[in-house]
């Protein structure tokens, strides 16, 4: 029973990883997949939206930039330890003709971080400022849906990063008052 449920699940992974890494692909979206898969490159894109949110925001703008800069740390963290743990390899590496498009990534698969990452800060600014949290979303969505079109994820890895990567944020959010405190005896208060 057990064998045949873990085999079921492994077969409906490798189905939708095939849909999203051959059936799908066309000349635009073999354009922008890529791009969207590269943005979130070492947290990169949210890491300069942080910055600009602390930068140029009102007080509670700037709030909820630093608590995306936490919940985006914590999500990282997290990932690497899960990946060091389970090391799971990359779909390009145990299945055979897999359309790799971008680098080929030096750690596990499991779970995906670019897709934690982007629902980390999703998930703080969908509680903090949440009119920016819509286009937030439907990047971290399709951020999440290229990692498996580029061939470097399995749709479980992308599964696992969007609950490890909005579990992260929400206790970042649950701490908030703590974080809020330990930060304004660290930087000038955010209301300057």
């Amino acid at each position: 029973m057990f064998e045949n449920t873990i085999s079921f699940f492994y077969n409906l992974e490798l189905a939708c990883f095939n849909w999203l890494n051959h059936t799908i692909h066309n000349a635009v979206l073999d354009v922008i997949m890529p791009l969207l898969s590269y943005s979130g490159e070492a947290g990169l894109i949210w890491i300069l939206l942080g910055l600009y949110l602390i930068t140029f925001g009102k007080p509670e703008t700037k709030k909820a930039g630093v608590l995306m800069l936490v919940a985006l740390g914590a999500s990282y963290l997290a990932g690497e330890c899960l990946k060091h743990t389970i090391e799971r390899p990359r779909p390009f590496l145990s299945l055979t003709e897999v359309e790799l498009m971008v680098w080929p990534p030096g750690t596990y698969s499991f779970p995906s971080e670019h897709t934690a990452n982007a629902f980390a800060v999703w998930f703080v600014l969908s509680r903090k400022q949440i009119r920016l949290s819509w286009l937030v979303a439907l990047l971290a969505l399709a951020m999440a849906v290229s990692r498996a079109y580029v061939g470097v994820h399995y749709p479980f890895d992308i599964l696992a990063g969007s609950v490890l990567g909005t579990a992260c944020a929400a206790l970042v959010l649950k701490s908030e008052n703590r974080l809020m405190r330990a930060t304004n005896k660290i930087t000038p208060p955010l209301n300057r």
